[in-house]
């Protein structure tokens, strides 16, 4: 849609092949998933997005931010974690 969707991940609210595609990335970071069948619609698809059965799907995907932080924030994961220093 080109607007940010907020989401937890792991959480089952998106596919699985969305949440293994975006495991490892950083904020401000763009990447092309494609995902499979078995991590996606699987065999029956959706018929509310009108993707058919057996259907892979390859998205372009940019991360804006996770937890707050975004793409050239200069604080150590500790610090974010614990709240200690204020976003920049």
């Amino acid at each position: 849609t080109g607007r940010p969707y907020q989401f937890v991940l792991g959480s089952g609210d998106m596919i699985p092949g969305v949440d293994l595609g975006l495991y490892d990335m950083v904020p401000g970071e763009i990447r092309q998933i494609d995902i499979p069948p078995v991590l996606g619609y699987g065999v029956n698809g959706s018929r509310f997005w009108k993707i058919p059965g057996g259907m892979s799907l390859f998205w372009t995907v940019e991360l804006v931010s996770v937890n707050e932080v975004r793409a050239g924030d200069s604080r150590s994961r500790e610090d974010v974690e614990s709240n200690r220093v204020a976003y920049e």
